[in-house]
């Protein structure tokens, strides 16, 4: 929802309304009116990859959601309606086009998504966070994906005071989600925990995984190695990173954007694969070394640090990421979106 709400912010500040629509189990619900953003359910369940009794309720779902949707957009009469791939956008998005309302679908991977690989049938344009091979011109448009202005705005000398780094040494900066990564987290603590690698590490490792690790790599008084379950004020930690070991989701937008040369490791387990993607799409370009989760061990890892330490391939990648970098995603896609909203002042996500 965070890159949706970027482009939110982007069209409000354009004199636009825009009013929010998502399923009654997600996170939405609650990030959107946190947000200050009006908010309203369609009552339609996730779809799973296997038949069985979740892909019948889902189905029987589905009058429900598309009622859901008509009702949602009579009461609106949205200029124009936006889905950022979520399934919740379907029922709403579909219900749109049929009756010629403006539509577009926002793809955040380096491949189409289920919902919007049907939706982009139907929307008048789909906006790719991704160049993807056969989905250029006509209604495709690599817009970039969006990030949050704060992450642009940290300092690296911000960044470093918030930390206590020392100014001498590269920062690297570990993290795998919100509940973090236990692969990332063995391999970073094999890797860095002895202290012998000229840098200093900031290792977000999720809440499942940060007392062990703190308790792994601790030494008095030493503030080369932080963990942290989490980080509010993550930005002034990506600010501070010389280099970055991530899993390869919607963060990918993020390091590009901040120029910061990375490690990606996806996870094995994400929807069609969509990491390994995203990830091949970023190393592709120079920008990263993609290391797949099951080969991904301490010692891996150390010489890869050890081989982007250098001046020389730290600047390259640096350069091959700004390159790919799309930090001015969500004007873009709001661009997009009063294009097709033409002169009207509400739209609909």
């Amino acid at each position: 929802m965070v890159p949706a709400l970027a482009v939110a912010d982007v069209l409000v500040a354009r004199g636009y309304e825009v009013h929010f629509c998502g399923g009654d189990r997600g996170m939405e619900g609650t990030l959107i009116p946190k947000a200050g953003y009006p908010f309203s359910t369609v009552r339609i369940r996730g779809f799973e990859r296997r038949l069985g009794l979740t892909t019948l309720r889902t189905l029987l779902s589905l009058p429900v959601a598309g009622w859901d949707a008509w009702e949602l957009l009579r009461r609106l009469r949205p200029a124009c309606v936006v889905g950022v791939g979520a399934y919740a956008s379907g029922p709403v998005v579909a219900e749109a086009a049929v009756r010629g309302i403006p539509t577009a679908a926002v793809e955040m991977d380096a491949h189409v998504g289920w919902t919007n690989r049907i939706l982009s049938l139907l929307v008048d344009r789909v906006c790719l966070s991704f160049p993807i091979t056969g989905r250029e011109g006509g209604k495709f448009v690599y817009t970039g994906r969006p990030i949050r202005p704060s992450l642009l705005e940290a300092t690296k000398e911000a960044g470093r005071a918030r930390f206590g780094l020392d100014p001498t040494l590269p920062v690297v900066l570990v993290f795998g989600g919100s509940l973090g990564a236990r692969s990332v987290n063995e391999a970073a603590m094999g890797a860095f925990a002895d202290g012998s690698l000229p840098v200093s590490v900031l290792h977000v490792a999720g809440g499942r995984d940060a007392e062990r690790v703190r308790a792994a790599v601790a030494r008095p008084k030493d503030r080369r190695y932080q963990v942290f379950d989490y980080l509010d004020d993550f930005p002034l930690a990506l600010a501070a990173a010389d280099l970055a070991v991530s899993r390869a989701g919607g963060s990918v937008a993020e390091l590009l954007a901040r120029g910061i040369p990375s490690i990606l490791v996806p996870y094995p387990q994400a929807t069609a694969d969509h990491q390994t993607k995203n990830a091949r799409a970023v190393a592709g370009a120079g920008a990263a070394v993609l290391i797949p989760d099951a080969e991904l061990t301490a010692a891996r890892l150390r010489a890869e640090v050890q081989r982007m330490l250098d001046p020389d391939v730290s600047a390259a990648m640096s350069v091959a990421a700004l390159a790919l970098a799309r930090p001015d995603a969500a004007a873009r896609i709001a661009d997009e979106i009063v294009l097709l909203a033409g002169s009207a002042r509400t739209t609909a996500s």
